[in-house]
């Protein structure tokens, strides 16, 4: 939080697609369907201190050397060095991939939330989804209904060009605070 405290938040504003609130000093920025409001002091998120993984994620956002989306094409978490793929699909894909009828089903309702909106699938499943995670950082979620055959499955992409926004660690953070924010949902709606 350090970093905030000597921010030029006008500066930032176009290079990471944040509004500035000028009667506030203060950023508002996007995550996941939620508003976030980054001010010198801290990050706040529906007047509350934001949850330290959200703000670490918002705080590598902001201060990052990306300047444009590139959206496709889609890239998996491995591709990205520092990543560790089995403990992202065991602690992200693989839950979201139980609840894939679910979020299904429930798409028209959930998905608005998330920022999310249904897209073709480039690989055959069920349902596809992109979500704008960040105003320059997307997700692709492809989910697969069980069936005789096949357990649930749930891929998570992100876009092309995620890394220059966000490092490896921040990118795994994102996709479980996504997978987070999808299950509660399910939960409240």
């Amino acid at each position: 939080m350090k970093a905030l405290g000597h921010a030029a938040f006008p500066a930032i504003v176009e290079r990471a697609g944040a509004r500035y609130d000028e009667q506030q000093d203060a950023l508002l920025l996007a995550m996941l369907g939620q508003e976030y409001v980054v001010r010198h002091d801290g990050i706040s998120l529906r007047g509350q201190k934001a949850p330290d993984v959200h703000a670490s994620v918002i705080l590598d956002y902001l201060f990052s050397s990306g300047t444009a989306l590139t959206l496709t094409p889609w890239r998996v978490i491995g591709d990205f060095s520092g990543t560790r793929r089995p403990d992202f699909r065991k602690a992200v894909e693989l839950p979201v991939a139980q609840h894939a009828a679910e979020v299904i089903t429930r798409a028209q309702a959930l998905l608005p939330m998330l920022d999310g909106k249904g897209t073709p699938s480039i690989i055959g499943s069920d349902m596809a989804v992109t979500v704008r995670a960040l105003p320059k950082v997307y997700l692709h979620v492809e989910l697969w209904q069980e069936t005789p055959d096949f357990p649930p499955e749930t891929w998570i992409l992100f876009s092309n060009n995620a890394h220059e926004f966000l490092n490896a660690q921040s990118l795994q953070a994102l996709a479980d605070v996504f997978k987070d924010r999808l299950l509660s949902l399910l939960r409240i709606y």
